[in-house]
């Protein structure tokens, strides 16, 4: 039977599990909904890999290739909430509460984020990443029929677990139901 991913039900986020061995992903109750997504705003791509050919000059065609440069795993999403705390977690800076307001203060410098990602689809099938690079920016007309997005840039790292199994360094993993 085939296994089909589509639609979003979830963009949830977690510390990284920096400890133990095997694919590790925090507890599902340690990971926390982060926002809507923006309708057909979430893509998952992967860059294509490098190779190189090596030559004879006997023949005209490579006797031999290898990969030199595998392609890296993104995923892009935007949300239009601006809740200070949600900014925070993926772009930095600081989310603070005064007398009835929220405030956003934004990051000094600008650097990635490392989360734990889960993306659950409209069809149960879970995309885990165990170790993401996350950069958020503002971008997004605002006006009238407009509102702010941030978006967010994920990807996908080599994770900090100590196992040596096939599985153990996979830098990410579907979930797919099979009953």
């Amino acid at each position: 039977m085939a296994s089909y991913l589509y639609g979003i039900k979830s963009v949830k986020h977690g510390a990284v599990v920096a400890t133990g061995s095997g694919f590790a992903m925090p507890a599902s109750g340690d990971l926390t909904p982060w926002a809507y997504t923006v309708q057909g705003s979430l893509t998952i791509s992967e860059d294509e890999s490098t190779t190189t050919e090596f030559y004879v000059e006997e023949v005209t065609t490579p006797v031999h290739s290898i990969v030199t440069d595998p392609g890296k795993l993104t995923m892009t999403w935007r949300a239009y909430d601006m809740t200070p705390d949600l900014i925070a977690v993926m772009k930095g800076g600081t989310a603070a509460t005064g007398t009835g307001v929220d405030y956003y203060y934004g990051p000094e410098s600008v650097e990635a984020i490392e989360r734990s990602l889960e993306i659950t689809t409209t069809n149960d099938i879970v995309f885990e990443i165990p170790r993401a690079s996350c950069l958020a920016r503002f971008d997004s007309v605002l006006g009238r029929e407009n509102l702010l997005e941030m978006e967010v840039k994920a990807t996908a790292l080599a994770p900090e677990t100590t196992g040596t199994g096939a599985t153990d360094q996979a830098p990410y993993r579907f979930r797919i139901p099979t009953t």
